[in-house]
C-alpha cells in the first residue's frame, strides 16, 4: 500500500490548492492509500475555520477518504491560534517537524508541493 505525507509550511492559497489537488489525483490514481497532510509554520493559518470555509468541503471530502490532517501545536501557539479555531477533523500534534520525521520513518513518501 502506498503511503505519502504532503507537507505545507506557508500560508499560500495557490500552493495549498495545488496540494489538495495533488492528494485528490494521487488517490484517484492509486486507489486506497495512507495519506497525511502535515501543516506547520504559517500553513496552520489555512486550517482556521473562520478564515477558510472555502476549503471545508474539499477537506471534508478528503477526510472521508481517510486522509489525516496534522497541525503543529508549536505553530498554532506562535500564531496565537487556539486549537478550537481549527477544523475539527484535524489532529493537533505537539511538533509538526517531529510528526513529519515519524511518518517518514514509518515509510511515508515525503511530498512538498
Amino acid at each position: 500500500m502506498y503511503k505519502a505525507v504532503f507537507h505545507v509550511d506557508m500560508d499560500d492559497t495557490p500552493v495549498f490548492e495545488l496540494t489538495l489537488a495533488n492528494i485528490t489525483n494521487f488517490l484517484k490514481d492509486v486507489g486506497d492509500a495512507e495519506v497525511a497532510l502535515l501543516a506547520n509554520g504559517f500553513a496552520v493559518k489555512l486550517f482556521v475555520k473562520s478564515a477558510n470555509e472555502k476549503f471545508r468541503e474539499k477537506l471534508e471530502e478528503l477526510h472521508k477518504k481517510r486522509v489525516k490532517f496534522y497541525v503543529c501545536n508549536n505553530a498554532l501557539n506562535a500564531h496565537k491560534i487556539n486549537k478550537d479555531e481549527i477544523f475539527e477533523f484535524c489532529e493537533v500534534v505537539p511538533a509538526g517537524i517531529t510528526k513529519l520525521v515519524e511518518l517518514q520513518q514509518a515509510g511515508y513518501a515525503y511530498i512538498k508541493p
